[in-house]
């Protein structure tokens, strides 16, 4: 996990080394209920992804995901920063 600071927001990030998600899967990751096709024996509803982004959102921030099959995931919360008071 990483934290950084760019360009006015603050970005986090997840990587994991697990099978990774295909190019036309990723799109899909933060829809509610999703499950990609290799998820029929994982535990879960598929929805912890979208509660994330539905929160990013609502903190006017977002979520991106990236990596590729075999390679594991990156997934990145990105926040604005507070502006300093004055």
């Amino acid at each position: 996990m990483t934290l950084s600071a760019v360009g006015g927001t603050a970005r986090l990030e997840v990587i994991d080394s697990g099978p990774g998600i295909a190019p036309g899967d990723q799109p899909h990751v933060f829809d509610r209920l999703w499950r990609g096709p290799g998820a029929a024996d994982t535990v879960g509803s598929g929805i912890g992804l979208a509660v994330a982004a539905e929160l990013a959102r609502a903190h006017r921030g977002s979520m991106e995901v990236a990596g590729e099959p075999g390679k594991g995931s990156r997934f990145s919360l990105i926040l604005p920063l507070a502006e300093a008071a004055s």
